[in-house]
């Protein structure tokens, strides 16, 4: 019986141990975009600007285009307005489905003739996803994990 038990403590401590690759899981992919026209105003504050209620999010899967809605979600259409100190961003959460090109993309479409594309580098690893570089319109705006993923946008 005292092998027994034994053998099961040491199951458990085993099964237990602190495995780093295991740990936890972390979604980092919002990217947050500050929308500004030629004389430097936010287009998200602005009489004309930017209607949010317009705004759809496309992600890039198997070359096509799929129109992201989730109703279970908090943002269901895949971004939210955020106000900060200098202003308001719309905060997009990019697609994380690595396209032949090795990015993810995502199509922000302001109208049926007017829309953008935001093109992420995403390191996968376990069961973590990060967005690690930010194309917007092929240009790229934000690297690395030093700083707040902010960008702007001059439109």
């Amino acid at each position: 019986m005292k092998k027994f038990l034994l053998l099961i403590a040491v199951a458990l401590v085993v099964s237990c141990s602190t495995d780093e690759e295991d740990c936890c899981t972390i979604i980092d992919t919002g990217v947050s975009i500050k929308y500004l026209n030629g004389q430097g105003e936010n287009l998200l504050e602005v009489d004309g600007g930017i209607d949010v209620a317009d705004i759809n999010i496309y992600h890039k899967i198997n070359n096509d285009w799929v129109k992201y809605f989730r109703g279970n979600l908090d943002y269901p259409k895949g971004f939210y307005t955020v106000e900060r100190e200098n202003g308001t961003y719309l905060v997009v959460f990019p697609s994380t489905t690595i396209g032949e090109s090795g990015y993810s993309e995502t199509k922000i479409e302001f109208s049926e003739t007017d829309f953008d594309i935001l093109k992420t580098e995403v390191q996968k690893k376990n069961s973590s996803e990060i967005v690690t570089m930010v194309w917007y319109n092929d240009e790229l705006k934000w690297e690395g994990n030093q700083s707040e993923r902010l960008i702007e946008v001059v439109k």
